[in-house]
């Protein structure tokens, strides 16, 4: 047990009827550790309990999307053994499939990367650490004791175990320096600080705008004296905090999301001129023995932060001397200039009609921007065929935002010849942004890349063997795309920048993205629209009915004897699964034409000449 101690944690376990959660660093580890386990764990199961090999068996075949990845494959293959993996790289599905399987105690162990500890409640009798380090801003770096923590709180499953027992693995030559050292940080030692998410400069920009779009701050003065009662204002200097707001209104004016409407004359804030009332201006740092003290006549008492201090010394000159004057006094020279006065407290904003979209949409605005700046070059393009417009440059686009999760570029796309680096040079005309650094480019012309060959039909299984991208990931983006295409429309649409005879160029450009963002989100070709609309049909399906020439809702319904019987002798239809396609299409064709009588599918359900109907 010593060359695997993991395998001594769990095999114990299972002498003492407890499931194991096993935090470990990476997706691959978490898979090479399940198949590793999964081995060990099928020839106990042989042995001593053969029945609930028969019960994981029925879990792995009926496992979501089974034969779509070979990804999906390698679960199945250890939830057969009684061990499974849970990383990003899964679906949606396939995760809750594992989850439910180790809550309903059917696994005997489960490995997973540390976003389960934060994303799930999945509580196990024993939870296991066995890495500590992570890989991250090109070193590996030890994990946050908050992390940690949030792990080895999953120990006890509540309503079944009266314990739970927290493990962590320590590696090193030295097993017992290793474990005081863990044992002092991750036990003893104390957490990290917290942080305000509104520090990162995209939560800002969006804060900032939505609260003068639709929240009622339009004084710069309610604007910071918001800010300023945040957990972020009260973790960040208040002169920091107004020039971080400074920054960001400046550029939100700048960008055409917020206008100015000039000083309010009228506007005064209590806060401002230090007038508060008294109810409002307790101090819970004020002990009850010195509030009572106070009340007392002949008695004060002060902080001691208070006392007196003695006069600052000052400098016998009153002005520099030696010739010397000061730099405030100089005029403009070289690079230097003069500061802008800010805008006062009683400067008034506003949210343009583009800003006010911005943040319905629950755009970061400088996602916005970006899409805007590319979205108008598109127009021009288009306006003066000289450059081609593509669904590729959209793609591109829409990846280039700080919206966009875009894939890692691995060492391979980086090679002059890889197939990532003939893309980028095949494809740099069709570029509506300008491309950045190297790894940059490449994971934005990869990711941008990837959705397109979802569009085109290709699998999962392909796409994880050419691109080394999992089903989780597609999925992932997959949906952001989807989101950013839907909200490029609506900023093309409001962007009030092209006359009147450019307008059918700009609906073209709408219509094309309305398009495109359709096959991202069914991933199949144009011609499948129609078809993959329908409930129960998806882009295999789809490209199945069109294959014997089945292109339109209305051929499905009218298909013939022959073409029925040809689906039914494919793997995945059934004359159940016909039925709820003939029902849904027919409710559709019946909500959109209300007054179209549908044609009988039986002759004798034909009415007669003069019959009533039954809801005459």
């Amino acid at each position: 047990l010593k060359s695997h101690p993991v395998w001594s944690v769990v095999s114990d376990g299972i002498d003492h009827q407890a499931q194991v959660l096993m935090f470990v660093g990476t997706r691959r580890s978490a898979q090479s550790e399940a198949k590793n386990l999964a081995k060990r764990v099928r020839k106990r199961l042989v042995k001593e309990d053969p029945d609930r090999l028969v019960s994981l068996e029925e879990l792995a075949q009926k496992l979501t999307g089974r034969s779509q990845s070979n990804l999906a494959e390698q679960l199945a293959s250890c939830l057969a053994s009684g061990v499974g993996f849970h990383h990003a790289g899964l679906t949606n599905a396939q995760r809750k499939d594992v989850e439910a399987a180790f809550k309903s105690g059917l696994l005997v162990a489960l490995t997973a990367t540390p976003t389960l500890a934060a994303g799930v409640n999945l509580p196990a009798r024993r939870v296991l650490v066995r890495d500590l380090k992570r890989w991250g801003d090109g070193m590996s770096r030890p994990l946050p004791v908050m992390e940690v923590r949030q792990m080895l709180g999953r120990a006890g499953r509540p309503k079944y175990d009266t314990k739970g027992e927290a493990w962590v693995y320590c590696k090193g030559t030295d097993g017992w320096e290793v474990a005081d050292a863990v044992s002092d940080r991750y036990f003893f030692g104390p957490i990290e600080d917290i942080s305000s998410k509104l520090a990162s400069e995209p939560a800002l920009r969006m804060h900032l705008l939505a609260s003068i779009a639709t929240g009622g701050l339009v004084h710069k003065g309610s604007i910071e004296h918001f800010f300023s009662s945040t957990f972020l204002g009260a973790s960040m200097a208040p002169s920091q905090l107004r020039e971080r707001l400074t920054t960001m209104l400046d550029w939100l004016v700048e960008e055409r999301f917020v206008r100015k409407c000039g000083l309010d004359e009228h506007y005064t804030s209590r806060w401002a001129d230090g007038t508060v009332d008294d109810e409002e201006a307790w101090d819970d740092t004020v002990p009850a023995w010195a509030t009572s003290a106070h009340e007392t006549s002949g008695v004060t008492w002060q902080p001691a932060g208070a006392m007196h201090q003695p006069p600052a010394r000052t400098s016998a000159h009153t002005s520099p001397a030696l010739g010397f004057s000061k730099a405030t006094n100089l005029q403009s020279t070289g690079g230097w200039t003069q500061p802008v006065a800010e805008d006062g407290p009683n400067m008034r904003y506003e949210a343009t009609p583009m800003g006010e979209r911005v943040t319905q949409l629950y755009l970061d605005p400088l996602s916005a921007s970006i899409l805007r700046r590319g979205l108008r070059r598109a127009v021009r393009r288009k306006v003066r065929q000289d450059a081609p417009v593509t669904d590729f440059g959209f793609l591109h686009l829409a990846v280039a935002t700080p919206d966009f999760v875009s894939l890692w570029a691995k060492s391979a796309d980086f090679e002059t010849n890889s197939q990532t680096w003939l893309k980028a040079n095949s494809t740099e005309h069709e570029l509506l942004v300008e491309a950045g650094y190297a790894e940059a480019m490449l994971s934005d012309i990869k990711s941008a890349w990837m959705i397109e060959e979802w569009t085109e039909e290709t699998t999962l299984r392909q796409l994880e063997k050419d691109l080394d991208v999992l089903p989780g990931d597609v999925h992932h983006r997959v949906d952001l795309m989807g989101w950013l295409l839907a909200g490029a429309q609506q900023v093309l649409l409001t962007d009030d920048v092209f006359a009147e005879d450019h307008l059918p160029v700009v609906a073209g450009l709408v219509q094309q993205i309305s398009v495109l963002q359709q096959r991202v989100r069914h991933g199949c070709k144009a011609d499948l629209l129609q078809l993959v609309n329908i409930r129960h049909v998806g882009r295999q399906r789809a490209r199945e009915l069109a294959a014997i020439g089945l292109r339109e809702p209305n051929d499905v319904l009218g298909m013939s004897s022959k073409h029925r019987q040809q689906l039914l002798a494919k793997r995945g239809w059934g004359p159940v699964l016909l039925d709820k396609i003939f029902n849904e299409i027919q409710r559709v064709i019946k909500r959109s034409s209300p007054n179209m009588k549908m044609a009988p599918s039986r002759e004798d359900d034909a009415p007669l000449e003069g019959e009533r109907a039954e809801h005459d």
